[in-house]
C-alpha cells in the first residue's frame, strides 16, 4: 500500500516500473563478491556533494568514497578501489550530517585527521613490511567509530626488478603474467592493524596469477 493516500492506479504503476528499473540496475552493478553496489553518492544533497568536493581538494592524498555498507568485508571491498595513499569510506548519512551541521563537521574532520595521522605514524613503524602494503584506508561509521584496513602484496625479487625498471623507463603499457601473493587485513585500531600486518605469514597464503602493467596491477583473475 502506498505511504501517501490519493495516488491510486498511477502510484502503483509508477512504483512497479521504478522498482523493476532499480532492481535491474542493482543486478548490473553487482561486483565480484555478489553484493550490489550501494553507493549513495548520486543521491547526495547539493550541500553534501559540495562538501565531498571540498574534502577531495583539502585531502589530496585520499580517495573519498560514499556508500552504505553492512559489514567490514563490504567496507573493505569499497576501500580496495582507492588509488591514492589512503582510502576513506564514509556513509551517506554521515556526510549529510557534516554538510548540515558545523559541529558534526568539526567532529568528523577531527576523527578523520586523527585516524590518518595514526596511519602516517604506523607507516614509520612497519619497517621492511612497508613495501608490502599496497593500500591503506579507514571507514567512518555513523557513530564515529573508525575501522582500519590494509592490502598487502608479496612479489618475487625478479618481478620487483621489472617494476622498478618500468618506473625508470616510464613504461605503463607492459603486461606480463606473474604469480603474486596478496592478502587483506582489517582492525579496530591502528595499533591492531600494525600487529596484523607484521603477523602476516606469506607461507600460508596461496599465490595467484596477477597481470602486471607497469607499476600497477590488474587483480582480475
Amino acid at each position: 500500500m502506498s505511504r501517501i493516500e490519493g495516488y491510486g492506479v498511477y502510484q502503483n504503476s509508477y512504483y512497479d516500473k521504478n522498482v523493476q528499473s532499480r532492481q535491474t540496475k542493482e543486478t548490473a552493478n553487482k561486483d565480484k563478491t555478489g553484493a550490489a553496489d550501494k553507493s549513495g553518492q548520486s543521491e547526495l544533497s547539493y550541500k553534501a556533494k559540495r562538501l565531498l568536493e571540498q574534502l577531495k581538494k583539502t585531502y589530496g592524498n585520499m580517495d573519498f568514497m560514499v556508500a552504505d555498507y553492512e559489514n567490514e568485508d563490504e567496507a573493505a571491498t569499497y576501500l580496495s578501489r582507492g588509488t591514492k595513499e589512503y582510502s576513506v569510506l564514509i556513509e551517506p548519512d554521515v556526510l549529510e550530517e557534516m554538510a548540515s551541521d558545523s559541529k558534526a563537521k568539526d567532529k568528523y574532520l577531527g576523527i578523520l585527521d586523527e585516524a590518518t595521522g595514526k596511519l602516517d605514524d604506523m607507516q614509520s613503524q612497519l619497517g621492511a613490511r612497508k613495501d608490502e602494503v599496497t593500500r591503506m584506508g579507514i571507514s567512518i561509521g555513523k557513530d564515529g567509530e573508525v575501522s582500519y584496513f590494509a592490502e598487502l602484496e608479496k612479489v618475487s625479487e625478479k618481478q620487483r626488478e621489472r617494476i622498478e625498471k618500468a618506473r625508470e623507463d616510464k613504461k605503463e603499457d607492459r603486461a606480463q603474467q606473474d604469480r603474486t601473493k596478496r592478502t587483506r587485513v582489517q582492525a579496530g585500531s591502528a595499533r591492531e592493524l600494525l600487529q596484523k600486518i607484521k603477523s602476516v605469514d606469506w607461507s600460508e597464503i596461496r599465490a595467484e596469477d596477477t597481470k602486471e602493467s607497469g607499476s600497477r596491477f590488474d587483480y582480475t583473475i
